[in-house]
């Protein structure tokens, strides 16, 4: 026996016996191996635990032994021809054991493994069969040992599913991968612990997934809505739990309430002179929430009045986050890393514990607050901003309102004739307005400050659908999406908040600080092509003409119209992306990109001279840094440094791309969870996509067609040859893919083109809907279009008028509905 082979024997002796034991102690353990014959002398066990101490993979506390847990993986027992191996998910390598060690489990039976180095080799301690019963739950032993991150560049999410009689395949998530059938490379003994789960695939070489790839990890049943959200959510990094020794402490730790006692309080005319070190007492305000219904982490709060100068004066209160994180903590650690709050269908993956995110930094009613809260005069006239300053205050929310109370509140106060001068009339005469004529107050505020929104010509480009999803009872299938209702007072919440995150740019950058803006470029000249073959395939009037004002024609033109929803998704493209910057403008930026202010746009879709995010720390880590420094600057302590400032810069972006790709996962799975259910009805939509097919996807035609369902958001693949009524084999799609042509170059179809389709297919393993349709369906969408197209533009922009007065009218739920419908149906 050589002499590392007689090393790993004791090592494994180790091992076995502490593992089977839990803590023991070191002397009796030492007795116990010697007296069993399992280490030789007493000289070999201290050599051979002297070796595992100083490799940190046993722990010692007190002379009590433990196995170090973060060491100790989850293997599968295999056989090939005559000889066993365990095979661990983490590595593609087979790990050889002695028949007799084999001879006491299963072929398939999970075991819990250490691979441990002897010499210039590996190999695998067999410690037990394991508890865990599925593959799934692999390191989930030791969630305190765990850190919630993303998965790394080369490995990608997706589910294995079969397409023969025994073989498998792995489908990735993600669209943008071309292959959509990916080679399996694991031991085909393993296939069967894969088979329609979502797993965790490492791809060789990203660019060439046809290579294959190795299964690294099993999430969950594919299909099954609660694993199926977790593992998209875990996949791009979300903080799956607050589990944990040092964490739990940490959380433990934290306050319940804002003792005001021990603050130095002072009142707003006080802070006009001096604000360091101390605390403005703003519960005065009656501050109010609009958030959604179910939402339970109130970030924000707004209340407006007006001054002696007839001015509007508008208060945002944000969560101080700041105040109850440190990023040198392990909290602040690992929000930190997750960056931003994931929101799935079903619920939403916090980057704060709970303690905190619908705890003391929400900003309940009735409970005293800490703040940052930011006041800016808007003139009257203008609908600009004239002068800003921020508090550190503490606050009290008097109610949450929904979206849609809000709304209600509005609507009927300005029936009965409740106008913005008599509620000025009240303030001027020093009576305090009601619950309700605040809310009121706070949209006819909105409206000035939208006023000069549309002055400086920002850009409003239309706003995406949202949708609710709504479960069974079991919460094993969707039996429906609803579009949820753009209400007038998510403006008003909206303009509140881009005022606010003006300001505190504005005041970063007037006093030189360290700060994270938001920047967005102006649209990069070299799509100028793509945009070209666009507005040609689809018959627009372009002139070449992208800037801000460009850009709001071309949205005012398809307003209301069913090529709405894919220009905008277009133009949106077409922009350069927003993102986060330690530095006002990008090395992109235009010098000659200057707003109507004078000033340099740092902001191009806002037209801002200056943006910066701070209206929602509890979800955003931006806002936290932007509130931290200028509380620093204002306290004269000290602020976040620049080079941390640019490591969170740099972690916020790719983060903001992992979310943007969760997303697009969670609108994909629930939509064919919801065809699943719904096979035979027929949707209305418009085509988005066109793609090449591949020949493992058993497709007849090359070329399929991505049709959007307008209502509920389902992309469904439609064979090309039932959209063009003939065979495709001379087509191909353009060079800057928004039409099909035939083999002379004819445009045959593009996008935005109206396609009415039946649900023919979907399923849940592969994530794939597949809708048919025939020429009776697609001239029921065309001539349906052709409704709206063959007005002029005077009538066009009528029927715009009256169907907002319509949507109105329904979310008011006001009697007098039926005569507007009238009105349409006589005039159109």
């Amino acid at each position: 026996m050589s002499y590392y082979e007689e090393i790993f024997q004791d090592i494994s002796a180790i091992y076995k016996y502490v593992f089977a034991n839990k803590e023991i102690h070191r002397n009796t353990l030492r007795k116990k191996l010697l007296t069993k014959g399992k280490i030789a002398s007493k000289n070999k066990f201290a050599m051979a635990f002297d070796c595992l101490m100083d490799s940190d993979f046993i722990k010692m506390e007190k002379e009590v032994v433990t196995v170090n847990p973060s060491i100790i993986e989850l293997g599968v027992l295999q056989k090939k021809d005559n000889e066993f191996f365990v095979v661990t998910p983490k590595s593609k390598k087979h790990y050889k054991i002695n028949k007799s060690i084999a001879a006491g489990y299963k072929l398939g039976d999970l075991v819990d493994v250490i691979i441990q180095p002897v010499g210039k080799q590996k190999e695998v301690v067999v410690l037990g069969k394991s508890k865990t019963t599925t593959l799934e739950n692999r390191e989930k032993k030791t969630p305190s040992e765990r850190k919630s991150q993303a998965l790394p560049e080369n490995c990608i999410l997706g589910r294995v599913v079969k397409v023969s009689h025994d073989d498998l395949v792995f489908i990735p998530n993600k669209k943008s991968i071309q292959l959509r059938h990916i080679p399996i490379l694991n031991n085909r003994e393993e296939f069967s612990l894969f088979q329609d789960k979502i797993c965790v695939m490492r791809l060789d070489n990203m660019e060439i997934p046809l290579n294959g790839g190795v299964i690294t990890e099993v999430k969950g049943d594919a299909g099954n809505p609660i694993h199926e959200y977790d593992a998209i959510a875990e996949s791009y990094g979300a903080i799956m739990n607050w589990q944990g020794a040092n964490i739990e402490k940490e959380i433990s730790m934290l306050p319940s309430n804002v003792n005001v006692d021990d603050l130095p309080l002072i009142t707003q005319e006080q802070a006009q002179f001096l604000q360091k070190g101390h605390v403005v007492d703003l519960r005065n305000i009656p501050f109010v929430t609009v958030d959604p219904a179910t939402c339970k982490d109130m970030d924000d709060a707004i209340y407006s009045t007006i001054d002696e100068n007839g001015d509007i004066v508008c208060y945002t209160a944000v969560a101080n986050v700041t105040k109850y994180v440190d990023l040198d903590t392990e909290i602040g650690e690992r929000y930190l890393n997750g960056s931003f709050t994931i929101y799935a269908p079903n619920k939403a993956y916090n980057i704060l514990p709970t303690k905190l995110s619908t705890g003391i930094c929400s900003l309940n009613p009735n409970e005293d607050r800490l703040a940052f809260v930011v006041k800016t005069i808007i003139d009257k006239n203008t609908g600009k901003a004239k002068d800003s300053c921020i508090y550190d205050a503490v606050i009290q929310s008097r109610q949450k309102y929904s979206y849609e109370q809000a709304q209600e509140i509005v609507d009927n106060l300005e029936q009965s004739g409740t106008t913005k001068s008599q509620l000025i009339n009240k303030i001027i005469n020093g009576d305090e307005l009601s619950q309700d004529e605040q809310v009121l107050m706070n949209y006819y505020s909105a409206q000035a400050i939208k006023a000069g929104f549309e002055q400086r010509k920002m850009i409003r480009f239309v706003s995406n659908k949202e949708r609710d999803i709504v479960f069974d009872d079991d919460f094993k299938n969707v039996i429906d999406i609803e579009t949820v209702p753009h209400l007038q007072y998510h403006e008003v919440i909206e303009s509140f908040m881009v005022t606010a995150n003006e300001s505190t740019a504005k005041y970063a950058r007037d006093n030189k600080l360290n700060n994270i803006y938001r920047v967005h470029d102006s649209p990069n000249p070299r799509k100028e092509q793509k945009a070209n073959e666009f507005f040609r395939a689809l018959g627009v009037k372009y002139r070449g003409d992208l800037s801000a004002e460009g850009t709001r024609t071309l949205i005012d033109m398809i307003r209301n119209t069913e090529k709405e929803e894919v220009i905008n998704n277009f133009l949106i493209k077409m922009q350069s992306r927003a993102v986060y910057s330690d530095s006002l403008y990008n090395q992109n930026n235009d010098e000659n990109n200057i707003g109507l202010t004078g000033e340099k746009i740092s902001h191009f879709a806002l037209q801002s001279p200056h943006y910066s995010h701070t209206t929602s720390p509890i979800r955003r880590i931006p806002d936290y840094v932007t509130q931290y420094n200028i509380l620093a600057h204002m306290h004269g302590t000290k602020p976040l440094s620049g080079r941390k400032i640019e490591k969170i810069v740099a972690t916020a972006n790719k983060r903001q791309l992992d979310i943007e790709q969760a997303e697009k996962d969670f609108e994909d799975i629930s939509s064919v969870l919801y065809c699943e259910q719904h096979i035979g009805e027929r949707l209305s939509g418009n085509i988005t996509k066109f793609r090449y097919t591949a020949e493992e996807e058993g497709y007849n035609d090359s070329i399929i067609v991505i049709v959007k369902d307008l209502e509920k958001g389902i992309n469904a693949e439609i064979p090309l040859s039932q959209v063009i009524g003939r065979q495709t084999r001379d087509c191909e799609i353009s060079r800057q893919r928004c039409a099909v042509t035939d083999g002379k170059g004819n445009v045959l179809i593009s996008l935005c083109k109206p396609i009415d389709f039946i649900i023919e297919k979907a399923d849940r393993k592969s994530m794939i809907v597949v809708g048919k349709t025939n020429k009776e369906l697609i001239k029921s969408a065309e001539s349906r279009q052709e409704g709206s197209i063959n007005l002029s533009k005077a009538e066009q922009s009528r029927l715009r008028e009256i169907r907002k007065r319509y949507k109105d009218l329904r979310q008011s739920k006001v009697s007098d509905i039926k005569r507007v419908e009238e009105e349409i149906n006589e005039r159109f």
